[in-house]
């Protein structure tokens, strides 16, 4: 998936972190000041970039609304009929965004605001899949037992899984002895198999269950 984020200058430093922290998560996110070479022509590559983004990310500030780039971006995205994800850092949405819901981001609690952005994408878009697959990716490389119970309470029971990712979801519960052996994810990994019964049948289940108990 590729993902456009349009911001103003006076918050590229927060821009920057938001893709670093979203390209974990399979964004693959353009941010002008990081990802245009030296001596590109701005405005046509901006076009080029944006005619082959997914997803259109503005950061809404006071300076966005007064910024030429911002404005025209955004116009783009609209009549590109792009999947539109207005963020609030300071602002409200405006113009011909303004009757698509924000989901507020608080610098404060940065983590915070950038897993909901995670969280809404992976919920609630026809772009879903990628991300569902960088987070089962992630919780399969749990390398300790509360990175699997964290991983576990914020993926398995969360969303909506293909057959596919849920025959990752099972390799990663049967080939990672952090997932399989701590008994502080067992509630939420059986919640799970229990809602996929023809992934999970009775003799996964039971050796699943036997494994769990007798560990942490």
């Amino acid at each position: 998936m590729d993902t456009f984020i349009s911001y103003s200058s006076d918050i590229k430093r927060t821009a920057g972190k938001i893709k670093a922290y979203l390209d974990n998560y399979g964004f693959n996110c353009f941010l002008a000041h990081e990802d245009i070479p030296p001596q590109t022509v701005w405005p046509s590559e901006i076009l080029k970039v944006l005619g082959k983004c997914n997803l259109f990310l503005p950061l809404l500030t006071p300076d966005f609304t007064t910024s030429f780039f911002c404005q025209q971006e955004t116009g783009f995205a609209y009549c590109r009929k792009m999947e539109i994800l207005p963020v609030m850092i300071s602002k409200a949405p405006m113009g011909m965004i303004a009757n698509i819901q924000a989901l507020r981001f608080n610098k404060k609690q940065f983590e915070k605001s950038c897993w909901k952005i995670i969280e809404h994408v992976a919920k609630n878009t026809s772009l879903s899949e990628p991300i569902l697959d960088a987070l089962i990716k992630e919780f399969g490389k749990s390398g300790t037992y509360d990175d699997a119970c964290e991983r576990a309470k914020k993926l398995l029971n969360e969303f909506s899984f293909t057959r596919r990712q849920i025959g990752k979801i099972k390799k990663h519960i049967k080939n990672n002895p952090q997932i399989n052996e701590t008994k502080k994810a067992r509630d939420e990994i059986l919640q799970f198999m229990k809602k996929h019964p023809s992934f999970f049948d009775d003799k996964f289940v039971k050796w699943y269950d036997k494994k769990s108990r007798t560990h942490m």
